[in-house]
This record gives structure tokens, C-alpha cells and sequence, in this order.
């Protein structure tokens, strides 16, 4: 047998045989409990480990900054990002590259941030009130639970008590046990809230919605491309018996979807001022 055609058959097996083995970390934000953003999640990852031949696992982190450290640090290769927790990493890391956006319920795949508080809870625009918070990374935590206060309420959110409660059901569930009296969080996740006596008092405009990124640096172009194109191709019929991310369809999206979506993320505070 020709010595160049061995090599060239023992190269197309081994290529073969990393791409199979090949295991990607993927991190969705932790907007849930691990354990449900992991469910929401696995019918998604299980038909990409099928349809590509590879392995992806889970790396759940609770705080979205750990999350961005690890796509730079090139330990994540797939993340699950909001808008803000975006445009931060893609000033700072120029190699995460956005492939596709979640659609919501509507079937659109834009969302809204709301101010959400329990029915019977009365508040004076003039008293220092306590605001559960997300994470300081998150789009429906300060940065824009701080504008529809200021919008709607005339409320200043620095001169308020506030404390981040990490996942946006945390959030809500501090106004729930009357430690907060009101919450910001993604209008889906608040919407569920209403059964037990929630109501939803400031909506933001609409949003990019949230997107599904790859770190360019650890994957490889062609990877990437048939990522974003094998989830594209995705059927309705399909998608639509997960009951999970994805239920609802995908989108293609890229970097000018957030271009009118810019904030400072050093006047955001890192820490909240219960204690304080």
C-alpha cells in the first residue's frame, strides 16, 4: 500500500476520531435554579451531541462574571448571554461570536426587563423602599431595573436599599418572603409570578434577545458555522415537542443586533448596600 495513502488514511481517522471525542463546555446564565436551567436546556444539547457526533457538557457557574472569565480564560466554549453580559465580555474579548437568538413565546425573539412587586404592597415615591436585584451583569439588574424606577417612579435606585439575589426567581422570591419590595426581572420569568398574586409595573422597551455565543478562539470556524446552521435547520415540528429552550424557535443574529444597546458597566455597582 503507498506510504502516502496510510498517511493520509491514518490522518482522515484521527481527525475523525478527535471530532467525535471532541467535548465542548457550554454555560447558560444562571437566571433559574441549576438544576432547571439545566432541564431547560438538555433537549437543545442532546440534539447537537446527535446531529454533530460530539459531546457537550454542562458548566454551570452562578455568577455570570465567572461565566465571562471562563469564555476568555477559553475554558467555555458555548454560552448562553443576555444582552449586557454580551456587549461587556464582546468589549473586553473580541472572539465570542453570537449565532443564534432564543425566540420567546410571542415567537419573536426580543424580551423586556419589568419592575415586579406583590399586589398588596403600597410604596411613597418619597420613602427609601428595598429592590431585589439579579446580578450585577445582568440586563434586568441595575442597569435597567435603575431606569424604570428613574422612568416611571422618579425613583433614584443608588439612594434605595438593594441586594442582589443572583437568579431573577431569586429576585422575585425575595419579595415573596417580604424580605424586598420589589424586583426586577425578565418579563417571562415575572409573568409566571402572577398566579401568586404578583402584578408587573414598569416594562422596558424591547430587547435584543438572549443569544446563544461561541468563543472563536477554542472552537474552529467550521465548527462554529455548522453549530449555528445545524440549529437553524431545526424543524418546528421538532423544536416545538421540547418544552425547553428552543420550544419557541431560533433566529440568526450577529454583533449590529446590540449596537443600540451600550452602557458603562463602571458605574454599575458590584455589590449591593443592604448591610450598608
Amino acid at each position: 500500500m503507498n506510504r502516502l495513502f496510510i498517511l493520509l488514511f491514518l490522518s482522515i481517522v484521527t481527525f475523525t476520531y478527535a471530532q467525535e471525542k471532541k467535548v465542548l463546555y457550554f454555560s447558560p446564565l444562571p437566571t433559574k435554579s441549576s438544576s432547571q436551567v439545566l432541564k431547560d436546556f438538555l433537549p437543545l444539547v442532546s440534539y447537537l451531541e446527535k446531529k454533530l457526533h460530539l459531546k457537550i457538557e454542562f458548566k454551570y457557574e452562578k455568577n455570570y462574571k465567572d461565566i465571562l472569565e471562563g469564555i476568555k480564560k477559553g475554558s467555555i466554549d458555548l454560552a448562553y448571554l443576555g444582552p449586557l453580559p454580551y456587549i461587556s465580555l464582546k468589549k473586553e474579548y473580541e472572539s465570542v461570536e453570537p449565532l443564534i437568538v432564543f425566540r420567546e413565546k410571542n415567537k419573536k425573539h426580543n424580551y423586556r426587563c419589568v419592575l415586579a412587586k406583590f399586589k398588596e404592597d403600597k410604596f411613597l415615591k418619597n420613602e427609601q423602599i428595598k429592590v431585589a436585584l439579579t446580578q450585577p451583569l445582568s440586563t434586568c439588574g441595575y442597569f435597567m431595573t435603575s431606569i424604570l424606577l428613574k422612568r416611571d417612579f422618579n425613583i433614584d435606585l443608588s439612594k434605595q436599599k438593594y441586594d442582589y439575589k443572583m437568579t431573577h426567581e431569586d429576585a422575585l422570591l425575595s419579595v415573596l418572603k417580604n424580605e424586598s419590595l420589589i424586583a426586577g426581572a425578565k418579563d417571562s420569568i415575572a409573568h409566571k409570578f402572577e398566579s401568586l398574586g404578583f402584578e408587573i409595573i414598569a416594562k422596558s422597551q424591547v430587547l435584543p434577545g438572549f443569544t446563544l455565543v461561541a468563543n472563536s478562539k477554542t472552537l474552529s470556524n467550521e465548527l462554529v458555522h455548522e453549530i449555528k446552521g445545524t440549529i437553524l435547520s431545526i424543524s418546528k415540528q421538532e423544536y416545538s415537542k421540547w418544552n425547553a429552550k428552543g420550544a419557541y424557535g431560533f433566529d440568526e443574529v450577529t454583533s449590529n443586533s446590540y449596537k443600540n444597546l451600550s452602557v458603562d458597566m463602571n458605574t454599575i455597582p458590584k455589590v449591593g448596600n443592604l448591610d450598608e
